[in-house]
This record gives C-alpha cells, sequence and structure tokens, in this order.
C-alpha cells in the first residue's frame, strides 16, 4: 500500500499554496506560461548535456528509485547526474517529471544518504509539486523574460512562489522521513549540506546541531528586528534554511502522529492487522461527495464499520446521493489526522429524496394535487375540474362566485380553490380522494 500525500502534506504547504493562487495576476500568469512552456525543452536539455542514470549507467543510484518510488506509489521518474559543484538535488517537469543529482551532492554526502535525497525528491513528485517549483525556479531565476511574462511577475508574486517553495520542501522532507522510517538521515543530510562534508572524519553531533537550530528559532522568536533580517534573507530563496529543516523534521518525526504512522506503514509492510488507521481528512472534506464512492474509499483505507444512513429532505443545494454529514463513534467534529480502530461505527449520511413511490405508500388513499391554489387562478373552471377529477379526485363541486368580476377577468375564470379548509398549497401536494373541493369561479 503506497503511502498517501495527504498523510504528510506540511499545514504551511497547504496554506502558502493557497495564498500564492490568491495572489492577483497569479491565474494570468499560469495561463500565459501554459501557453509557451513546453516540457521537451528539458528533455532535451537533459538528453544533450547530463549524465542520464538508468540500469547501465550508474545503477547502483537507479537501483535506489524503484523501492522509494512504490513506496510513494508514483511512476520512476528518469534520473540525471549533472555537473554542478554545489551539491543539490531537484526535481522538475509536469506529466513526465525528472530528478537531477549534482556531482557537488555526490562529493559532500556519503552514499548512504542518496536514498534519502531520492526519497526527498519522489516526495515532490508524490505531492504534486512539480510544476509549480519548475514555475517558481525560473521565476526566482530571473530567466522569464519571455515576452508576454515577464510582464506578469510581479514581487508579490515571486515573493509568495519563494514562501510556498520553503513550505513545499518540508512536505518532501517528511516523505523521506516516511520512506526511511525516521528523521535521522534527514537530520544528518541538513547537517551535510550546512559544512559537514564526508571529508570530514570527526563523528557528527546531530544532537548538537538541533540544538544550534532550537537557539536559532529562539534568536529569531518575538525579535522583530531579526524576524525582518530573517525575511531578507529569505525572500527570493527556493530553499528553507537547514537547521530550521532539521528542527522540524526532528519535532514532526517525534509526534505522537508521525510515530503512529510510522507504526502504521510498519503493519503493512509486514501484512499485519492495522490496530489503528488514519482519518486523513476532515470530515468536512468528505460533505457533498457521493456516498458510495465515500464508503468504498474508507473500506479501501481499510476501516471495516462503515454504514450509510439515509435523509430524505435537504436544502436546494444538496445533490442526491451526496453525503451530508460525517460522525466515527459519534463524534463529528473531529480534526484531519485523527486516529481510529479499523471497527470503529464510520457514519455518512447522505441525501435521497423520496421515491415517487415511496412517498405514495407515506399517503395511502391519498392523491397528488395537479396544481397549486395559485397556479389555477383565472383558468376555465371546467378545465380545472376535469383535471382534479383525472387526477382521482371524487369530491368536486364549483360555486359561483359573489365578487364583482374583474375587467380582466374572463368569465367562469377561477377566482380561488380550496380544497378542505385549505386556500393555499401547493403542486403535489397530498389529499384524500373524497376532500371536498370548491373551485369557485366568476
Amino acid at each position: 500500500m503506497a503511502i498517501d500525500p495527504r498523510y504528510f502534506i506540511h499545514e504551511d504547504d497547504k496554506s502558502a499554496l493557497d495564498a500564492l493562487k490568491a495572489i492577483p495576476g497569479f491565474t494570468a500568469f499560469i495561463k500565459a506560461f501554459m501557453k509557451v512552456w513546453n516540457e521537451n525543452q528539458f528533455r532535451i536539455l537533459n538528453m544533450s548535456s547530463r549524465l542520464r542514470i538508468d540500469e547501465n549507467q550508474l545503477p547502483k543510484y537507479y537501483a535506489m528509485l524503484g523501492p522509494i518510488c512504490e513506496k510513494l506509489g508514483i511512476e520512476v521518474p528518469e534520473l540525471y547526474m549533472e555537473l554542478n559543484v554545489v551539491p543539490s538535488a531537484y526535481t522538475y517537469g509536469d506529466t513526465e517529471p525528472f530528478i537531477v543529482l549534482t556531482s557537488g551532492l555526490i562529493d559532500t554526502i556519503p552514499e548512504e544518504l542518496i536514498p534519502t535525497v531520492l526519497a526527498h525528491e519522489c516526495g515532490h513528485i508524490a505531492c504534486h509539486h512539480t510544476l509549480y517549483r519548475t514555475m517558481g525556479t525560473l521565476i526566482l531565476g530571473g530567466t522569464m523574460s519571455i515576452p508576454g511574462i515577464g510582464g506578469l511577475i510581479s514581487l508579490p508574486l515571486q515573493i509568495a512562489f519563494a514562501y510556498w517553495m520553503r513550505c513545499s520542501e518540508f512536505s518532501a522532507d517528511r516523505a523521506a522521513i516516511l520512506v526511511d522510517g525516521n528523521a535521522e538521515n534527514v537530520i544528518e543530510l541538513c547537517m551535510r549540506l550546512s559544512g559537514y562534508t564526508k571529508n570530514i572524519t570527526d563523528t557528527a553531533q546531530k544532537a548538537e546541531f538541533l540544538k544550534q537550530a532550537e537557539e536559532y528559532k529562539d534568536l529569531i522568536k518575538d525579535n522583530m528586528l531579526n524576524q525582518t533580517m530573517e525575511f531578507m534573507i529569505l525572500a527570493g530563496q527556493s530553499h528553507p534554511l537547514t537547521a530550521v529543516r532539521a528542527f522540524e523534521a526532528n519535532e514532526w518525526a517525534a509526534s505522537e502522529n508521525t510515530g503512529k504512522l510510522l507504526n502504521y506503514l510498519n503493519e503493512t509492510t509486514r501484512g499485519l492487522e492495522h490496530s489503528e488507521i488514519l482519518f486523513a481528512d476532515s470530515p468536512k472534506s468528505l460533505l457533498g461527495k457521493n456516498a458510495r464512492k465515500a464508503l468504498e474509499e474508507l473500506n479501501s483505507e481499510g476501516f471495516t464499520n462503515v454504514k450509510l444512513s439515509r435523509v430524505t429532505e435537504a436544502d436546494l443545494l444538496t445533490f442526491t446521493g451526496t453525503v451530508t454529514a460525517v460522525t466515527a463513534d459519534g463524534v463529528s467534529d473531529f480534526p484531519a489526522g485523527s486516529w481510529f480502530r479499523p471497527d470503529t461505527e464510520i457514519v455518512l449520511t447522505y441525501y435521497q429524496p423520496l421515491s415517487e413511490e415511496e412517498e405514495a405508500a407515506l399517503h395511502e388513499g391519498e392523491i397528488r394535487m395537479p396544481f397549486s391554489s395559485s397556479g389555477c387562478i383565472g383558468r376555465n373552471c371546467q378545465s380545472v375540474c376535469t383535471q382534479l377529477a383525472n387526477a382521482g379526485f371524487t369530491n368536486i363541486f364549483t360555486v359561483k362566485s359573489q365578487e364583482v368580476r374583474p375587467l380582466l377577468a374572463a368569465e367562469n375564470g377561477v377566482s380561488r380553490i380550496e380544497a378542505g379548509d385549505r386556500a393555499d398549497f401547493e403542486k403535489g401536494a397530498w389529499f384524500p380522494k373524497d376532500i371536498k373541493i370548491r373551485v369557485i369561479h366568476f
């Protein structure tokens, strides 16, 4: 079972992406970009200037990809090596994303950390980051000088792209943590990228690096001047500070929720029954979904006691067959990311109006009124009576109105209708077939 990205997407990743999309001009930029951008330009660059890694070229690195992609539920992307002294790795593309490792990365980190780097990059693919990260990298790199696009790139758009890209790195780090089973490699990788190259023989002290990261956060916390300087440092950067990444990774890996998630993935790998299952979404996220489909999705996630509960009345905006409420063991306001036993009773309330047969069964001996009380005003009296008789009503009377006929009212035109003691009813209202109906006319 693949690791669902809902399990690890960072909350700031989601909110920053929403903020980015809300920037004025974002939609216009996206439309203009997609008109001129072609994914093949990257393939041309890769095939002509970089070393493709596959089963026959540097196969030990390529072999690392398969198990990672299987865990994250993605296709194995193309992998390339780039001659660049800067230690880095990146993922670009859209429909066919690819990963590039730099030669500087291989020179900087030990081989056992390469799978963590690849898991991080595959995390971007699993989270569907690649298209926007491609755009963001081009924007921040100043290469968006194409006529019709450059003028759409505002400073707020640049800052918002940079901020989201930094937040997306936290999600990718979480993917690597889940693939590795802990945060140790991500923390060490951050240390390596901070200066601890593989040529340094002294043992890495991760605890000291995390202490350094905590001291940094204290330095920034509640200090407006330091926060301003941090903003100035980060405004155009696509990656968060390495010490902050290490701190975030360690905090998330140490959380109770992540511990349960790692246990869940371990149970999955070993084919064991799950003690708890993650309800990744909030109950509100299921509202409006097709109830049968929602039930199947929850069953596929391992919940064994999912029930449907029908309601026959809803507001005008509710579609037939859709979920209107969700409860787990009777609780409806649980947050996204809650854990439940597999046999937890989950009730999906859904809207399904009564069929004609069901309504008729509830109104045995009654007949639907073929029109509303206002809908027959002005119509020919005989025509109205005939329609009532055809509907099945048996006790119909016509009464001459004592009122003065209005100038525009037709002779024999209906001025009022009464069904029993009701003179105001809607079309389709139910009445006994022998109810006394008085059709008053001019």
